[in-house]
């Protein structure tokens, strides 16, 4: 299970990713974009994309963030609300509150808050 996370993780290289805040950086404000997202330097704001965002082990972002899909290698302060998938890896941490359609934590990560799922039910399992 932990193994596909990884290979999940791998599998968004350098050229699948537009935009890049590189390791020395520092950025105060709001992010919006409609490419994947790579975050190595540290971000104090809102991020909002339609594309996927992910955080290196050294990536820092102080605020929240809006996206369909969310990896988490470094840490994030802040709450999130992500369409699909939330992946926290071993070296990641999430420190908020999340709305997401599904969440996976790998052993060693750190999630510290509350989540609501907001998948889509289909047919009731029990009928009145």
């Amino acid at each position: 299970m932990f193994g596909s996370m990884k290979k999940q993780l791998e599998g968004t290289g350098r050229n699948d990713i537009e935009t890049i805040i590189g390791a020395n950086t520092i950025i105060k404000g709001e992010i919006n974009g409609s490419s994947n997202l790579r975050v190595d330097g540290t971000v104090e704001g809102t991020v909002t994309v339609s594309g996927k965002v992910l955080i290196g082990e050294n990536g820092r972002v102080k605020g929240d963030i809006v996206a369909p899909e969310l990896m988490i290698s470094g840490q994030v302060e802040g709450n999130a609300t992500i369409e699909n998938g939330l992946s926290i890896y071993s070296t990641g941490s999430l420190i908020g509150d999340v709305k997401v359609g599904s969440l996976k934590i790998e052993d060693g990560g750190i999630f510290k808050g509350h989540s609501e799922m907001t998948f889509k039910a289909a047919e009731p399992v029990f009928a009145d």
